[in-house]
C-alpha cells in the first residue's frame, strides 16, 4: 500500500473513499485510533446513527456484551474503546475510537496496537446480532433505545446548553444545522432492529471514511495495521456535500422561549462571515476574538466587568456556517439591557474598528491557542479530519503563517459584512 507526506500526517488510500492517517509523536504514552464514518447530516438517519453508535459498543460478535469488551481491554493492559456521533458541519460521523498504552512501554513482545485494533475492528464491522443474522439484537436495541432517550432528555438539566441547543434550531431553521447530532428521541419508537442492521449495512458500504493512529508508534507499521485490521467494502462511496453560508435575513428576527430558571440566556447571531477554508476565514477569526473570543475581548470587558451584566459573555465563530453567535447568562432583570449592549458594542466594533493593541493581543492569542492546541493529539485529529470534510488542506504551519499575515484592514472589512439575523432569549 504506497504512502505519502500528507501535510503533517503519513498517509495512504487504500480504496476509494478511504483514507488512512498516522502521526508519531513522542509526547504521551499513549496511542489513540480514531475511526470516523461520515455521511451526510440527514433527520431521517440522525437519530438512526446515534442509536448505532450504542447499540455497536454494548457488543460484537467476539463479545458480545459491554461485560466481555470491557474484560478484553482489562487484558490488553487497560485500554478503553467506545463509539459515539459528533457533527462537522453538515456531516454526521460515526466515530469509533480507542486508547491504549504503546507497545514500547509494555513488556518485551507485547503487540498492544494489532489487539485493540482487532477489538475496535471487531465492534465496528463484526457486530453482535440476533439468530436470524439479519437484526440486530432486539433487547440489546430496546435498552438502548432508553438509554438514548434519557441522554437526549437529560439535555434539558444542562441550562445553558439546552438553551444553546434551542437557539440553534431557531438560528439555522430549515437548514442542517437544526438537526442534532444525537437525533430527535421521538424517531426512537420507530425504529425496528432489523432497520438499523440495514442502516449498518449502508454506513459501512458507503460512509466516507477517516481512520487515525497516532502515538509513540513506527508510522508505516501503524498504517499497515488500520489496512488490516478495517477491511471495508470496496463500493462507490460518493462525495460528501459543500457546507453553504447561512443566507442573510430581510429584517433581523427577535424570538424567546419563557421557561423557569435562574438566569436568561441570550444569543445573538450574525451572518456573512467567511466559511472555513475561505480566504477571510482568519480575519474573522480576529474578529470573533477582539468582539468576544478572549478575556480581552470588548463583551468581556464591557458588558462583563464595566456594566456588571453578565455572568458569563463571549463569542464564537462557527465556521462551517459563517456565523457569529455572541451567547450571555444574565440576571433576568438585567436581560434587556445586556441584549441592547451587545448589539450597540458590535455596532460600535464595525464602525470604529479597534486599537492596535487589541489586535496585537488577539494576534499573540489565536497564534498560542494553535500552538497549545497542537500538543493535543486529539485536536491534530479533528482538525485534519475537519479539513477533509470541508474540502481544505493547511499544515500547522501553513495555518500560523495565515494567522500572522492578516493585517487590521481586512478584520475591519470582514465586520462591516455581517449582519444581524437572530436574537434569542431563554429563561423567565
Amino acid at each position: 500500500m504506497p504512502a505519502s507526506r500528507y501535510r503533517d500526517f503519513r498517509s495512504a488510500s487504500p480504496a476509494p473513499g478511504i483514507r488512512l492517517f498516522s502521526l508519531a509523536t513522542d509526547r504521551f504514552k499513549t496511542v489513540r485510533l480514531r475511526v470516523f464514518l461520515c455521511d451526510t447530516l440527514r433527520p431521517v438517519d440522525a437519530t438512526r446513527n446515534a442509536l448505532l453508535a450504542y447499540v455497536l459498543r454494548s457488543g460484537s460478535r467476539e463479545y458480545p456484551s459491554r461485560r466481555d469488551i470491557a474484560r478484553a481491554c482489562e487484558n490488553l493492559y487497560g485500554a478503553t474503546v467506545g463509539v459515539g456521533t459528533m457533527r462537522l458541519g453538515d456531516i454526521q460521523a460515526m466515530v469509533a475510537s480507542a486508547e491504549f498504552p504503546a507497545d514500547r512501554f509494555l513488556p518485551r513482545g507485547t503487540n498492544e496496537l494489532q489487539g485493540v485494533l482487532s477489538l475496535l475492528s471487531g465492534v465496528v464491522l463484526q457486530p453482535a446480532l440476533d439468530d436470524t443474522q439479519s437484526a440486530f439484537r432486539a433487547e440489546t436495541v430496546a435498552q438502548e433505545k432508553s438509554q438514548l432517550h434519557n441522554d437526549l432528555s437529560g439535555m434539558r438539566d444542562e441550562k445553558h446548553a439546552w438553551a444553546a441547543w434551542l437557539a440553534a434550531q431557531r438560528i439555522y431553521a430549515g437548514t442542517p444545522g437544526a438537526i442534532h447530532e444525537q437525533g430527535d428521541p421521538a424517531d426512537l419508537p420507530a425504529i425496528k432492529p432489523a432497520d438499523l442492521y440495514t442502516r449498518w449495512q449502508l454506513l459501512v458500504r458507503n460512509a466516507r471514511v477517516y481512520a487515525f493512529v497516532t502515538g509513540p508508534l513506527d508510522e508505516k507499521a501503524g498504517l499497515d495495521a488500520l489496512a488490516r485490521h478495517f477491511v471495508l467494502p470496496r463500493s462507490r462511496r460518493g462525495a460528501l456535500p459543500g457546507t453553504s453560508k447561512l443566507a442573510h435575513r430581510a429584517k433581523p428576527q427577535r424570538l424567546a422561549r419563557k421557561e423557569k430558571s435562574e438566569q436568561a440566556h441570550l444569543f445573538t447571531a450574525w451572518t456573512g462571515a467567511p466559511l472555513f477554508g475561505q480566504p477571510a476565514t482568519m480575519a474573522m477569526a480576529f474578529a470573533d476574538g477582539i468582539f468576544g473570543g478572549f478575556s480581552f475581548s470588548r463583551l468581556f470587558k464591557i458588558v462583563r466587568e464595566q456594566h456588571g451584566l453578565a455572568y458569563a459573555v463571549s463569542s464564537g465563530y462557527q465556521r462551517v456556517r459563517g456565523v457569529l453567535v455572541a451567547q450571555a447568562a444574565v440576571d433576568p432583570q438585567k436581560a434587556e439591557r445586556a441584549r441592547k449592549l451587545i448589539r450597540s458594542e458590535f455596532d460600535r466594533l464595525a464602525a470604529d474598528g479597534f486599537t492596535d493593541e487589541e489586535f496585537a493581543a488577539c494576534r499573540d492569542s489565536l497564534i498560542e491557542g494553535r500552538i497549545s492546541a497542537w500538543d493535543s493529539p486529539n485536536a491534530r485529529i479533528l482538525d485534519r479530519v475537519t479539513q477533509e470534510v470541508m474540502g481544505t488542506s493547511q499544515s500547522p504551519e501553513q495555518q500560523l503563517a495565515a494567522i500572522r499575515a492578516v493585517k487590521p484592514a481586512q478584520v475591519r472589512a470582514v465586520l462591516k459584512k455581517l449582519k444581524p439575523h437572530t436574537e434569542f432569549r431563554y429563561g423567565p
